[in-house]
């Protein structure tokens, strides 16, 4: 059975169901809808102006493959990845409540990224050896993600930063949206890169976008207390460890990260939704703080990581 905390918005349960707080902690059904499939698509059966926020990090370009070719991310060059990108967000726009908040995680590469550093891993006659097979990840390929593009001399030169996350942010602001906040996310446990010819990449930007110029926000419940011990803003550059996942999957933001911006970003009993769920970090602090959740997940093996997960947090 699965009933809404609000009637604002009609929703069905698939796949999982919701879980109960004691009454002591939270007196109504917590909705949770988490289905398997593509977001774009599933997102329409929604009103609408029900969402309270859209919390997520999408997959990064060139970075990894998750089920095969023409999946986002897999675009030919990275140009093409940021306007697919903002097509997914547009999509979910008028899903978003006029007052509602959209937070984006999003990374950075470097072009040629991993094409020269794959050659160590070959054998004398040029296969890849079990030692790099062995090396990667379940999700990650054993081949280099970016063969098909030649070097111009100018974007594409190897070695080359992306600024994809600027390219982002500024594709969102010409298509309309409102960028209130680039928030760094800084990583302290980073581990040690072996580059030796540039500083270690030790962060990522979270980009803050609103539809409209009033829109809710919570500022007291993300404030963190001065040195004079009074309550301050905490400033838009945030230190939070990267969190460890058991098995193959890694976790893309930590609770800690998600809990800022859900506390300051939706009202308790709101409605929060991922388009790409991965591992489920936003579904199980959005629960843990009292707000329903919507989730979409394309990828099988991540969905019923994410169900486990949840299964063992509640």
């Amino acid at each position: 059975m699965c009933q809404s905390a609000t009637k604002k918005f009609d929703t069905e349960c698939h796949l999982f169901d919701e879980k109960i707080q004691s009454k002591n902690d939270f007196e109504i059904k917590l909705n949770n809808t988490i289905e398997h499939g593509d977001c774009r698509k599933l997102i329409s059966k929604f009103h609408d102006d029900t969402i309270d926020l859209i919390v997520t990090s999408p997959p990064y370009w060139a970075k990894r493959i998750y089920n095969g070719s023409g999946e986002l991310g897999s675009e030919e060059t990275p140009e093409e990845f940021v306007k697919e990108l903002v097509n997914y967000f547009n999509i979910f726009k008028p899903k978003l409540k006029k007052t509602g908040n959209l937070f984006v995680n999003i990374g950075d590469t470097f072009f040629g990224s991993g094409a020269g550093a794959w050659n160590k891993y070959l054998d004398e006659n040029g296969e890849i050896t079990q030692t790099q097979k062995d090396r990667k990840e379940k999700f990650f390929t054993t081949k280099p993600l970016q063969p098909k593009l030649k070097q111009n001399g100018k974007l594409y030169q190897n070695k080359q930063l992306l600024l994809i996350p600027a390219r982002f942010a500024i594709a969102m602001q010409d298509s309309g949206w409102i960028l209130r906040d680039d928030i760094i996310w800084h990583k302290p446990n980073r581990i040690p890169a072996s580059v030796k010819d540039r500083f270690n990449n030790t962060y990522e930007h979270v980009f803050h976008f609103v539809k409209n110029k009033s829109y809710f926000f919570d500022l007291d419940s993300v404030k963190v207390i001065g040195a004079n011990g009074n309550p301050k803003n905490p400033g838009d550059v945030w230190s939070i460890n990267t969190q460890a996942l058991d098995g193959d999957h890694t976790a893309t933001f930590p609770e800690k990260l998600i809990e800022k911006i859900v506390l300051c970003a939706s009202p308790e009993n709101g409605l929060v939704y991922d388009p790409f769920l991965g591992t489920g970090t936003s579904w199980i602090v959005s629960n843990r703080l009292k707000r329903n959740f919507i989730g979409h997940e394309i990828n099988e093996d991540f969905i019923n990581y994410a169900n486990q997960r949840y299964n063992k947090n509640f």
